[in-house]
Parts: C-alpha cells; sequence; structure tokens
C-alpha cells in the first residue's frame, strides 16, 4: 500500500496544468464513456468584485470558470476521481480585490486540482492524492473562482458508534489561500503536516470534536484544537446553540498561543430569524487559521482574529433572515459586524451585508457587500463587493 501511495503522489507531481478547452473536451468524453454509477458533476462559476479605497479609485475584477469533477463506479470498493478547475478574466482585471480570483501576476489558469484513488468499505474511507478536504485548520474556503485543494493521504472511520477518526497527511497545497495560488506546493517542505481528528455525537444535543496538527520544524510546529456544541429547542418555535472553542498553538521559538473562542445562538423558527454572537481571544502570540479560513466563531468575510495581532481580540454580532417565512422562498439575507481589537487598544471593524439567492436545484446567486476599515491591523479602508452567480450540474 506504501509503494501504491507514493507512486501516485510521484505521479501527481509531475503532472502539468490543463487547458479551458481540455476540460470541456474531458466533460465530453467522460459524458460520453460514462456508466450509470459514475459520478459526473460540476458547477459554471462567474464572479465580479469592485474595491472601493478611500481616497483612490475604485478597483474592478471579474472572472469566468468553473469545476469539472468526476469520479468511477466503485470496483471491489475502489475508485478513481479527478476535478479540473479554471478561471479567466472577462472585461476588468486591476487585481486589487480582497479575493485573488486568478493566479499568480493575475493570470488566468486551469488546473488538475483532484486527482485521487478511494478505497470505502463499510466503515472506512482511505483517500490518496489531490484532493478537497475540510478540517478545522486546512479546507477548501470557497470564496473566489477556485478554492484551496490538497495533495494528501486521508483515512476516516466510524466503527465505533457515534465517533468519526480522522488521520492524514497533507504533502502539498493549491488554491486561494496558497502560499502559490495556481500551482501545487510543498507544505512545511519535506516534513510535511500531519493530523488526526475525532468527532463524537453520542450525547444527545451535543457534539465534541479534538484535533492535533503537527508541521515538524515550522514556526508554528503544533495546533491542538478542541470544540463543543450544544443545540436544543427551547419549544416549537425557539432554538438555541452554545459552542465553545480552545486552541493552543506552539511556537518552535518563545511563547505559544492560546485561543478561546465561544458563540450563542437564538433561533425564531416561525419568523425565520437567527441572532448571534462571538468572542475570540487570543494570548501572548498571533493566532493562526490555518491553511484555509480557519474555524474561529468570529471570523468575518475578510478580517479574521489572526489580523488583531499579539494578545488580540474579536467581537462578532450578526443576524439571517430566512425569506422563505415572507414569501420569498430560495432567498437568504444576513448582516454582521466584527471588531478587532488590538494589544495598543486599536480597533479595526468590518460590517458585511450577505444575500443569497437559490433560484432552483442548478442556480444560485449571492452577493456580499463589506465596509471595512481595517487600516490599523494592516487592512485598507474601503468598500468591497463582491457578486457571484454559480450553474451547477
Amino acid at each position: 500500500m506504501i509503494v501504491i501511495i507514493i507512486s501516485i503522489l510521484k505521479g501527481i507531481e509531475n503532472m502539468k496544468q490543463v487547458s479551458l478547452s481540455l476540460l470541456l473536451l474531458s466533460a465530453l468524453t467522460i459524458n460520453a464513456i460514462a456508466g450509470k454509477e459514475t459520478v459526473v458533476d460540476g458547477y459554471i462559476r462567474g464572479t465580479y468584485q469592485s474595491h472601493d479605497v478611500k481616497d483612490d479609485r475604485v478597483y474592478k475584477d471579474d472572472a469566468i470558470g468553473g469545476k469539472l469533477h468526476f469520479e468511477t463506479a466503485s470496483t471491489d470498493g475502489v475508485s478513481l476521481g479527478a476535478s479540473f478547475y479554471g478561471t479567466t478574466e472577462v472585461f476588468n482585471d486591476d487585481n486589487k480585490g480582497l479575493i485573488p480570483l486568478r493566479g499568480e501576476s493575475h493570470k488566468s489558469y486551469a488546473i488538475l486540482g483532484e486527482l485521487y484513488l478511494k478505497y470505502e468499505s463499510e466503515n472506512s474511507i482511505l483517500k490518496v492524492g489531490r484532493q478537497e478536504i475540510e478540517t478545522p485548520f486546512a479546507q477548501t474556503d470557497d470564496i473566489g473562482m477556485i478554492p484551496n485543494t490538497f495533495e494528501s493521504a486521508i483515512f476516516i472511520n466510524r466503527g465505533i458508534k457515534d465517533t468519526t477518526i480522522f488521520l492524514g497527511q497533507i504533502n502539498k497545497m493549491a488554491g486561494v489561500d496558497a502560499e502559490v495560488i495556481d500551482e501545487f506546493t510543498k507544505v512545511n517542505g519535506s516534513k510535511n503536516m500531519q493530523f488526526i481528528g475525532i468527532t463524537y455525537n453520542g450525547i444527545d444535543n451535543l457534539s465534541l470534536a479534538g484535533w492535533y496538527y503537527r508541521l515538524k520544524g515550522a514556526e508554528i510546529d503544533k495546533i491542538s484544537y478542541i470544540e463543543a456544541n450544544y443545540a436544543k429547542d427551547l419549544n416549537r418555535n425557539y432554538s438555541y446553540e452554545l459552542g465553545l472553542q480552545y486552541s493552543k498553538q506552539n511556537y518552535s521559538v518563545g511563547d505559544d498561543a492560546t485561543v478561546l473562542g465561544g458563540t450563542v445562538t437564538v433561533a425564531s423558527k416561525s419568523s425565520g430569524i437567527t441572532l448571534s454572537s462571538a468572542y475570540t481571544k487570543v494570548k501572548n502570540r498571533v493566532a493562526s487559521s490555518g491553511f484555509g479560513g480557519g474555524p474561529f466563531f468570529s471570523n468575518s468575510e475578510y478580517l479574521i482574529i489572526d489580523n488583531a495581532g499579539i494578545d488580540g481580540s474579536a467581537k462578532w454580532i450578526g443576524t439571517e433572515i430566512d425569506g422563505s417565512k415572507f414569501g420569498y422562498s430560495g432567498l437568504t439575507l444576513g448582516l454582521g459586524k466584527i471588531t478587532l481589537e488590538t494589544e495598543s487598544k486599536k480597533e479595526a471593524t468590518e460590517v458585511d451585508f450577505v444575500a443569497s439567492y437559490e433560484v432552483n436545484k442548478n442556480m444560485e446567486f449571492h452577493m456580499i457587500y463589506s465596509d471595512l476599515k481595517g487600516v490599523d491591523v494592516g487592512e485598507d479602508d474601503a468598500k468591497h463587493l463582491r457578486v457571484f452567480v454559480n450553474y451547477n450540474f
């Protein structure tokens, strides 16, 4: 098995980027040969963003692209999967938005973001190769055109009742949060990153999770994370959820960082209104959200606890409205505000207005408008608009 894994990873490393024309040709070919159990799906995505910096001009960017994914039918539990991603500009290319829509030097690109071999049994899954993954400190963070994907080996087991165990190693990364966006580059050099995670849901209304990441020799060489969430209905109309999280981030030199967070959510089923608040505090060092958007409750669209620096804090409050309660099925509206406070008591704020509309099972629209005052934490004072549409197939 070790020899097979090494061979797959070496083969992936030697593969070249594919063009958008090859992506389309592959879609036709796969559809022609696919059997009933072969999965062929993906999306076409268009994105526009404007970035209005105080005392400066408005910067604009747009892109069109998408994802084509297929996974073969399982044979004795074994299947093969791949995903092609691509993005290119349409009219605007100012290269100033908060979210990168294209690759290095803002160039259009296409990439074989997933290529994996999967083995699945009754209680276990082993997946080796390039793949999308979702863990607290390594995740897709699909906020632009092409998400993070990882060259990795991951084992998942559900053999113990109400318990899921994750074991993994991540070798490389590409995507919106990667050091190099449009090609796979090493995570932590030749030592890579290893992780283990456990989730447990055997207690009524309570979910528990614990994760440990190891980056031997890196500046932050260990990340430990614990999360607990308790959700319950108060009556037929109201429900609430409480969450606690703790992270210890060990630096190879000097003090370690500790991060403590909490959240409270109350929802009214009849009105479709949800109210939420969150608080995060970091001590001794700067917090890290890892390789992706990060798990912290208080993180907003752009500003996160990492931006607050040493001994910083973050407060977030927000509301969400389900439009179906008012006759607008598929519409969701959200409003939130984050306030970061640095060690020297300087503040940065961000107010986000979010609107999402699902036209049907295939088509969806999303709009995010952010009023950002981030100069005191190294970000812009700006008004940022991002709109994107997905057609899923």
